[in-house]
């Protein structure tokens, strides 16, 4: 039975032999648990590593984007804050400004004023000496003049005396128009 299977059965026959059932049988076993043991476990493991890294990877990725976005977030929060700090100096500079031209303003004016005011002042005081002179060259043309229509002098004293009433009731008039 355990022959050379080729002799007993006629050429090119399609016969199936227990033995080499069982013999492929058994093959086949010992290769699935060779292959079980030495390369589905391993490669089966390495799938998984793999995977976890990858799940890691994409755990990490999205931890990245939502930080990202955070980060996002506090630049625009910053900007935001760093151009309402801006405008609020550019405004304090700009009131500022205004406050000081308004103080130089001011005391331009405070200045004007005390010059006019000095003008004024220097002004009567030139009238008032213009005044006085042409009173004294008034008073000795005036009396020149009585000398010579009396034909007779005077005397100072009551020369003065006579242009002072005069010039007084002169001056009244004047003020008076």
């Amino acid at each position: 039975m355990f022959g050379s299977p080729l002799a007993a059965e006629p050429a090119f026959s399609l016969t199936v032999d227990p033995y080499w059932i069982l013999v492929s049988l058994v093959q086949f076993l010992i290769l699935y648990w060779l292959l079980r043991r030495f390369l589905w476990v391993p490669v089966t493991k390495a799938l998984e590593t793999r995977a976890a890294k990858i799940r890691e990877g994409l755990e990490l990725a999205e931890e990245a984007r939502l930080d990202r976005e955070r980060l996002k977030q506090e630049v625009e929060t910053l900007l935001a804050q760093a151009r309402a700090e801006a405008n609020a100096i550019a405004d304090r500079t700009a009131q500022a400004a205004e406050a000081a031209a308004a103080a130089t303003r001011a005391e331009a004016k405070t200045e004007a004023d005390r010059l006019r005011e000095r003008g004024r002042l220097d002004a009567r005081q030139l009238h008032d000496q213009a005044l006085a002179q042409l009173r004294g060259e008034l008073a000795s043309m005036v009396v020149l003049a009585a000398s010579r229509l009396l034909g007779r002098e005077i005397s100072a004293e009551q020369h003065r005396a006579l242009i002072e009433q005069s010039l007084s009731e002169a001056g009244s008039e004047l003020r008076k128009n």
